[in-house]
């Protein structure tokens, strides 16, 4: 396998949930390529129908915590994912966003940045429209955390059992399940 390829794989491969974040600000610079690779994200009949709000606010940052994305409150930054809300096209919205998301996730690791994907809770989309000015319509629900990684609280954390992966036997299934 010619290194490049390698190289590309490896990168894909060490994407990780991050939950602990410095207090260091995102570079407007690094959120504009995160925010560019996102709008280049493909979706269904290149409708393109997802919009980020971007949440730096301190205080929003805790509403959004408090609505079940706890990372919130100690990220610099939460990228809140907008979808039309068309209820004839919820699982097309719901794909394209998540093809989003990863891409974002993707783009803020290549700045060397920790990322998350975590959802909003029980009334908590509604409040996050209001606190946003996002139209009652909308629907939004994913929120995007990005951050410098806190090293030392990472390897503080107990590790987990279950965080290996499954054997390729039991991922992959070939020709037949």
């Amino acid at each position: 396998m010619p290194e490049q390829t390698a190289d590309r794989l490896d990168f894909l491969r060490r994407l990780r949930a991050v939950r602990e974040y410095t207090t260091a600000p995102v570079a407007e610079e690094a959120l504009r390529d995160i925010l560019e690779v996102g709008r280049w994200s493909g979706s269904a009949s290149n409708r393109q129908p997802a919009e980020v709000v971007v949440v730096r606010d301190p205080a929003v940052l805790q509403q959004i915590a408090a609505h079940g994305v706890r990372a919130a409150a100690g990220a610099p930054v939460a990228l809140v994912i907008v979808s039309p809300g068309e209820p004839e096209r919820r699982e097309l919205e719901i794909f394209d966003e998540a093809r989003l998301v990863e891409r974002l996730l993707l783009a803020a690791k290549a700045h060397g940045l920790g990322s998350n994907i975590s959802t909003l809770k029980d009334n908590g989309p509604q409040v996050i429209k209001q606190a946003l000015g996002i139209p009652a319509e909308r629907r939004l629900w994913t929120v995007v955390t990005i951050g410098h990684i806190d090293q030392a609280a990472r390897a503080a954390r107990p590790a987990n059992p279950t965080a290996g992966r499954k054997a390729a036997t039991e991922f992959a299934h070939w020709d037949r399940y």
